[in-house]
């Protein structure tokens, strides 16, 4: 019996209200490239018993909602996840094999979806054949709102297979880079104040300029190797990627006892080693990832994230195996419409300018100038500058609408003067501004500004 139904057994034999348990119990939500799944998989002849694993793998996961890549057709799907328990959201007539679905279970509701469960081109972000480019064929972003047992909570899911890397790491990083920017402008335009989960196969790890550019909201964000959550997005994966944690390039020779070891110490300086050139062998690596909003980092369930570590879904050989990829998971709280905060508007409190370097001694004189763009005062209290070695320091005071101010930061100096990522944090704990200087840039009694 899958978690939630459990739940739900447990939940009518106690009689308790089925809405207010329902909000209090994890949702868990996750990915999967199920790598080139057909209509053929039950052909043990051809597959082993491939099919059998990847049935065990969502048996053992345990979600409530997966993202799928890599799919053939409905045909395929049914022959892992059975009808009468799963709704399976995918494209009936794309004719490509390599589409991306959703398979949601039957105690949710997909109201756009409540006649069929084919999805066409109003259901993707990006039909047009002008997108083709950085979206081919139904590798585009499916969109799905899938609604919670008995309370109607609501989400987006967002479901995405970006470029692969084969033909040149440099040469195809422009499709996943201009993904990346046309998914950034369209969340602005289309879900500022929607809960959503943007999830799937990147092609890219966290460190990468895509995954840059989601995590930031900044076209132009550089690649490189960093942990600073959001703005933008939150990247739930992040802290596996620093922790070693891979998705993709897993084999047998990887499981110890009852359990896959989904650490490679060496994939995160491999794949920053190999950036900008065209050395697409990424070898194990976290591709799989989960992204949301900023602004619902309460509706996560803390540290819940992690990679799926069951044996069956890396058992076997390369042609038995589940998968090539295994799955990421998270688990979240979901709440009511009418209970969800919306997002604050992008830029609202940022940092604008920078002296890490006054004339004089640093310390108790380093300042730093904020700028309100809303039409708010913003009061101070809660807030905090935070650097990359984790130093802080408190703010207070109010900023009137449209208004800056300039604060001289007196604790012991902690901005580098020979270079230093900065950001805010609001009272919530959400990244704010994060700003960069290099250590050029650092003049004595100079101030650093940032458009």
């Amino acid at each position: 019996m899958s978690r939630i139904m459990k739940c739900f057994a447990w939940l009518s034999i106690l009689i308790v209200a089925t809405a207010m348990a329902t909000a209090d119990t994890p949702v868990r939500i996750a990915t999967y490239n199920m790598q080139y799944l057909n209509s053929d998989v039950g052909n043990t002849n051809k597959y082993g018993d491939r099919l059998q694993k990847l049935k065990e793998v969502v048996d053992l996961l345990e979600a409530d909602i997966i993202a799928l890549q890599e799919i053939d057709d409905r045909a395929s799907l049914e022959l892992v996840f059975k009808p009468a328990q799963w709704h399976l959201i995918i494209d009936d007539d794309s004719g490509d094999k390599q589409d991306v679905a959703l398979a949601v279970r039957t105690a949710w509701s997909v109201p756009d979806f409540s006649t069929s469960e084919h999805a066409e081109d109003k259901d993707f972000l990006f039909p047009s054949s002008a997108d083709n480019t950085f979206f081919p064929n139904r590798r585009d972003v499916l969109v799905v709102k899938v609604q919670a047992p008995q309370d109607k909570a609501e989400l987006q899911i967002l479901v995405v297979h970006e470029k692969a890397r084969s033909g040149g790491r440099e040469t195809t990083e422009y499709k996943r880079v201009g993904a990346a920017r046309k998914l950034v402008e369209t969340i602005e335009a289309r879900f500022a104040e929607t809960p959503f989960v943007l999830l799937g196969d990147f092609n890219d790890n966290p460190d990468d300029t895509s995954l840059n550019i989601l995590e930031t909201g900044l076209p132009n964000a550089p690649g490189g190797p960093e942990e600073i959550d959001g703005p933008f997005l939150l990247n739930l994966t992040e802290p596996l990627c620093a922790q070693g944690h891979v998705s993709y390039g897993l084999k047998s020779n990887d499981i110890e006892g009852d359990r896959v070891i989904t650490i490679d110490p060496a994939s995160r300086d491999r794949n920053n080693a190999t950036r900008g050139t065209d050395d697409d062998n990424a070898g194990a690596i976290l591709f799989d990832q989960l992204l949301i909003p900023a602004w619902m980092r309460s509706m996560y369930v803390a540290d819940s994230a992690r990679v799926f570590d069951g044996p069956a879904a890396v058992r076997g050989n390369d042609q038995n195996r589940a998968s090539d990829h295994v799955p990421v998971y998270a688990d979240f709280v979901l709440v009511a419409p009418e209970d969800v905060t919306p997002a604050a508007p992008a830029g609202t409190l940022r940092i604008s300018a920078l002296m890490p370097n006054p004339d004089g001694a640093d310390d108790g004189q380093e300042q730093v100038t904020l700028k309100n763009s809303s039409s708010q005062t913003i009061d101070l209290a809660g807030w905090t500058v935070k650097d990359k070695a984790g130093n802080t320091f408190n703010l207070a005071g109010v900023i009137q609408p449209g208004a800056d101010m300039t604060i001289i930061m007196a604790r012991p100096a902690f901005l580098n003067n020979t270079g230093d990522d900065v950001w805010l944090v609001d009272p919530s704990g959400n990244t704010v501004s994060p700003v960069h200087y290099t250590g050029v840039q650092v003049q004595s009694g100079a101030w650093i500004q940032f458009n």
